[in-house]
């Protein structure tokens, strides 16, 4: 369907005319002004960008000449008997479910998202953000098992966990640094590496070594607190963000409930 809207505008510049049209002919006759607003409509919805230049007469006529075209191509569809076709009704059936998805979508938007609903969301964004935990996190990286556990037996020694960061870890990052990573919520590292912090206690470190694809890590938990101290920004700021992921997550949800009442499964 894109490609088609962009062949048409690309194909309108060798219709230009000299002044600048208000409305768009096809063999003589005017185009009803509701198919033209219907197209209209549908473009400023589906291209934000492209329709703040609709105030410009010249892309205007370019529009316009392309709902032309669109008028041109069903008449000469109609005159060759198209609709009747095998070939029709094939194409008909591989971009109907897309048709379908776009009605059921826009149904979705026509029960529209409240401003209580963004409120709520905002709320319990601010009560989770307060509620979760952070990491202060030290690590020590080596490429092979055999050297990790080497380490581990020196930290049972008593051996001092940064000093030996900055003698073996081949972290460019948190070497220099005796392995310190600083604080996180565990969301930015790898899961198995996020998993082995949540298990240990504060002052504690692994005494397996954790394999990810970097290597093998030995972790120490430094300290745990709880709040991000990242402060969200204002529910002004976030209003607008946080309607579009409510309306994402509305849509997310109907094909997921769509899905469970079809069964759909591959085995």
């Amino acid at each position: 369907m894109k490609l088609l809207i962009k062949l048409l505008l690309i194909s309108s510049s060798v219709l230009a005319i000299n002044s600048f049209a208000e409305t768009v002919y096809v063999n003589g006759k005017p185009v009803d002004q509701k198919i033209i607003d219907q197209a209209m409509a549908q473009f400023k919805k589906s291209s934000p960008m492209a329709a703040m230049q609709m105030n410009n007469p010249q892309f205007k006529k370019e529009i316009l000449q392309s709902i032309g075209m669109q008028q041109a191509i069903l008449i000469e569809g109609d005159s060759q008997n198209l609709g009747n076709s095998a070939a029709y009704q094939q194409k008909l059936q591989e971009i109907k479910p897309m048709v379908y998805a776009q009605i059921m979508q826009e149904q979705l938007a026509d029960k529209p998202i409240t401003d209580a609903d963004i409120k709520a969301k905002y709320d319990q964004m601010k009560k989770d953000d307060a509620a979760k935990k952070q990491y202060e996190v030290s690590h020590i990286l080596v490429k092979d098992e055999k050297t990790a556990n080497d380490i581990i037996a020196q930290l049972k020694k008593g051996a001092n966990f940064a000093d030996l960061a900055k003698k073996y870890s081949v972290d460019p990052g948190s070497k220099a640094k005796g392995g310190d990573l600083g604080w996180s919520d565990g969301s930015n590292y790898v899961p198995v590496f996020t998993q082995a912090i949540t298990k240990l206690q504060k002052g504690q470190y692994t005494t397996t070594p954790v394999k990810s694809q970097f290597g093998y890590h030995i972790i120490k938990l430094n300290d745990v607190k709880t709040g991000s101290g990242t402060n969200l920004a204002s529910y002004d700021k976030m209003k607008d963000q946080i309607k579009r992921q409510l309306q994402s997550e509305k849509t997310r949800a109907f094909f997921e409930n769509l899905k469970a009442k079809y069964k759909v499964e591959v085995k």
